[in-house]
């Protein structure tokens, strides 16, 4: 770790620096989803992939989070996930147990997926029942293994046999670590540990695999000290503000932590951040304006409903309902916008 006096940086830094290190400060050339990608993009809500990747790269169609470029995973805790193809090692066995029986256990549950499914991609209904799961969530837990893909059309999901990947899951390890860091920081060892769903101790061998390339950086207003690495240093400092208009999904990676930094007013908050079990009926996204959440959006459909903190200007208006109506969203019925 550098050992100098921790770097002060406001709330503001904070937002600039991971809004452009995500790709949220201009837009992508058409195709570039394995780089809009890269520190993975959650995919749990319908069609949140497809807007996550229409919110960073031009051009983004329906279809884009098919693309050759990345493939969808069972991440931590089985979540689904965008990522890109050639780094999907880093996202399974880098948060893949340590534990030599655990990961034992895991791998007989892909070899098990793998003579179910006899190597082709399956059903996971059909998977399931060949292998008496209860639940095919049990089934989730194989992706950490690197050796089960999935296909996820927001309806249905199948199940993808593949090899192991050739990356040393230590590697792995270091490598998704260094990638959090770069896109969520400044941040915590324990948000690591949440973010990839390992256990604590597992947490803190790769934290400390890492170290030497951290520095501490305090958050003007924010209790405790963060760190983030070294090599991003300059670049926080020296955030600008960025411009454009994002509507983000519920779980984007932009709003994935720290909700107080993202929406200081707990009022607000709770309308387009809500904690589990406090949302108000639907799956809330965040409309982003220059860099700030200014409020939030629900999608039925091509139906998207835009929930503003305040009153916007025109211009502002304009630019939020153009994003809304471009969202790459098959559907029977034309695309509309509605203002609550």
């Amino acid at each position: 770790m550098r050992q100098t006096e921790s770097l002060r940086v406001s709330p503001e830094q904070v937002l600039r620096y991971r809004a452009r290190v995500s790709h949220l400060d201009a837009k992508l050339p058409a195709g570039s989803f394995a780089k809009a990608a890269w520190g993975g993009l959650q995919d749990s809500v319908p069609r949140a992939g497809v807007i996550s990747l229409h919110a960073r790269v031009m051009a983004t169609k329906p279809d884009s989070w098919e693309d050759p470029s990345v493939v969808q995973i069972w991440f931590r805790g089985g979540a689904d996930y965008i990522v890109p193809r050639v780094d999907a090692g880093v996202f399974t066995l880098g948060s893949s147990p340590r534990d030599a029986e655990r990961a034992a256990e895991l791998d007989r549950l892909a070899d098990d997926i793998h003579r179910a499914s006899d190597g082709q991609m399956t059903n996971v209904k059909d998977v399931s029942k060949l292998l008496g799961h209860a639940h095919q969530l049990g089934l989730r837990v194989s992706g950490l293994t690197g050796r089960v893909h999935i296909r996820w059309d927001a309806s249905r999901i199948w199940l993808i046999p593949v090899d192991r990947p050739e990356i040393d899951p230590e590697d792995a390890r270091r490598e998704l670590a260094r990638r959090f860091l770069h896109w969520f920081g400044p941040t915590t060892k324990l948000a690591l540990a949440r973010w990839t769903g390992v256990m604590a101790r597992d947490a803190t061998a790769t934290w400390r695999a890492i170290e030497p390339d951290l520095a501490a950086v305090e958050i003007e207003g924010a209790p405790g000290q963060r760190f983030m690495l070294a090599a991003d240093l300059d670049t926080i400092a020296g955030a600008r503000p960025v411009s454009g208009v994002r509507l983000l999904p519920f779980g984007d990676a932009f709003t994935k932590l720290d909700p107080e930094l993202l929406v200081p007013d707990e009022a607000l908050r709770e309308g387009v951040l809500p904690r589990l079990g406090q949302g108000k009926g639907y799956i809330p996204g965040a409309i982003l304006v220059d860099g700030a959440i200014v409020g939030g959006w629900q999608r039925q459909q091509r139906k998207v409903t835009l929930h503003p903190f305040w009153v916007l200007p025109a211009h502002v208006r304009e630019a939020i309902e153009a994003e809304a109506l471009g969202f790459p969203i098959d559907a029977r019925f034309p695309a509309r916008v509605a203002w609550a």
